[in-house]
């Protein structure tokens, strides 16, 4: 592995990134630009007003609030959860050099070990970026 092609695809990556971010804003103004869309996405905004209503209306019902709640707290512990794990299949990983494990049934199970390149420190972590927390892969 070398590091001048490392950082050669880092390069290339950024240059990609920034093309695709020129074209997104040239076709949004296209969008913006265009009366026909503008008409259409404004009778869409009220349809989905509409729906927020009715939804919000039916989640609002005692029973259902209840749900929301056990499905909120086993969200939290499910990611809790995966965290920990993440960090067991890494350390397990480093000592025996094998991404498979056996499950309580004993079926073996494959994991993979991802790496991201952070972003630059003048830029923030993009709005619908799911995995906004980094862990760091000791050496």
């Amino acid at each position: 592995m070398n590091i001048s092609q490392i950082q050669k695809r880092i390069d290339q990556i950024d240059k990609l990134e920034l093309e695709n971010k020129t074209s997104q804003d040239f076709l949004k103004g296209e969008l913006e630009n265009d009366e026909s869309y503008v008409d259409t996405d404004a009778k869409s905004k009220e349809a989905a007003k509409n729906k927020k209503r009715v939804k919000d209306e039916i989640l609002n019902r005692e029973a259902n609030k209840t749900m929301i709640a056990k499905i909120k707290d086993n969200a939290e512990e499910i990611s809790t959860l995966k965290e920990i794990l993440s960090l067991e299949l890494m350390q397990l990983y480093q000592s025996s050099k094998t991404d498979f494990i056996e499950d309580s049934t004993g079926e073996q199970r494959k994991f993979k070990l991802v790496a991201k390149l952070l972003p630059k420190k003048n830029q923030k972590f993009e709005r619908n970026n799911p995995v906004n927390e980094y862990i760091e892969i000791p050496a």
